[in-house]
Order: structure tokens, then sequence, then C-alpha cells
């Protein structure tokens, strides 16, 4: 499992929503180049495992693959791929005796000693953000200053590129993906890119393609 393209959901863009876009970009891209990384801190659990139930049917039915964010027990549940662990999500062992020994690993990397951390644990894929700067959620709130395309072309040279998949993340779009790529990346990770966009097909495939020609 080595998708090109992450989608990260944000409970601001609603349910319905989410599975529209899901179902839109893994439409338009070839099977297996999507995995949809579920996260929802605020929701209740039981609403969470309802709604982790009808994505893991819906990204079935378009060949794309689900891993829950920091809840390795309700991804073994709802029969997703894998997990996504954060700072405090436990650790790349601890998921896979829950999920199994096949589960997909993905960490968090806000440094090059979390890249580190995450090869040695044995991850299978990491995450580094904040690759650029990320638009706020709201106007009130301060824009994340990015670590730029040097985080990228760090962690590579940690991290064997046969061993574990780095992915950008944090203001990641169509215009900026070719460069990610350049820097070491095997793929994105997106949320609002995606979410936001009322051609969120069109978007995905410009980013698949990019990435495809350089990977």
């Amino acid at each position: 499992m080595r998708p090109r393209i992450i989608l990260i959901t944000d409970p601001a863009f609603g349910d319905d929503g989410i599975v529209r876009c899901v179902e839109a970009v893994g439409r338009a891209l070839p099977a297996g180049s999507l995995c949809v990384q579920l996260r929802d801190k605020q929701r209740a659990i039981v609403s969470l495992r309802v709604f982790a139930s009808r994505v893991r049917l819906v990204t079935r039915s378009v060949s794309a693959a689900l891993v829950i964010n920091g809840d390795a027990a309700l991804a073994r549940d709802v029969g997703a791929d894998g997990v996504h662990l954060g700072r405090d999500s436990g650790t790349v062992e601890q998921a896979r005796a829950i999920c199994g020994s096949r589960a997909w690993v993905s960490v968090s990397a806000h440094s090059d000693g979390a890249v580190r951390r995450a090869v040695r644990d044995g991850a299978d894929a990491v995450l580094v953000s904040p690759v650029f700067p990320s638009r706020p959620p709201s106007v009130l709130a301060a824009e994340k200053e990015g670590r730029g395309l040097d985080a990228l072309r760090s962690a590579r040279a940690i991290a064997d590129p046969g061993r574990i998949a780095l992915y950008a993340l944090g203001g990641v779009d169509a215009d900026n993906t070719r460069a990610c790529a350049e820097a070491g990346a095997d793929g994105v990770a997106v949320v609002r890119a995606l979410l936001a966009s009322p051609e969120a097909a069109r978007v995905a495939k410009a980013m698949h393609d990019a990435l495809a020609a350089r990977c």
C-alpha cells in the first residue's frame, strides 16, 4: 500500500460533503492511489464508529484505502487498512498489536527527530509537516509557518525510500505538488485542497499526475 494522495477529513465540511469528495476523487484516480485518513477528535465514539463504517464502504467502492486517526481499536473494528499516529496515539508496535501485523501505520513528523523515530519503529509512512504555510481555519487564527521543502529533503536523506514513504503535509495544493515530489515526497496529504474545492476530482488528478511524473 503506497497511495499518492492522502485525504485527511475535517468535520467542518460535514459528513455528506466528505463522502461526496471521497467518491469524486476516488473515481478520478487509479485504483490504490487514494487513502482517506478519517480525523475527528471531537465526535463521540459511537457517532464516529458509525461514520467510519460509512466511509469504509465508500472507500471500498472506489478502490481507496482507509486509515483512522489515532484509534487503532476503531481501525480494527471497522476493517480499516491502518492507523495514523500522532504524538499521543501510542507506538507503531502497539498499533500493529491491535490492528494486525499487516496494518499500514503512518506517523506525524514535525522534525527530523520524529522521522528518525518513525524509521526506527518500523512505520510505513511519515507525514512531514508543515511544509508550506497553512491557511488558517478562520480569519482570527494565525497562519502556521511552513518548514519549507528542505524539511522534505532532510527527511528523505534520513528515510530509505524502499522502507518508508514520505508525504508532504501543510499548504500543499496542485501548484506545489510537483515541487514536493522533486524534494523527495512520495505523495501528498491534504485537507482543504480537496474538501474545499468545487473541482476536487480535477485537482486530485492534477496532483496525481504531478507525482506520477516524478515518482
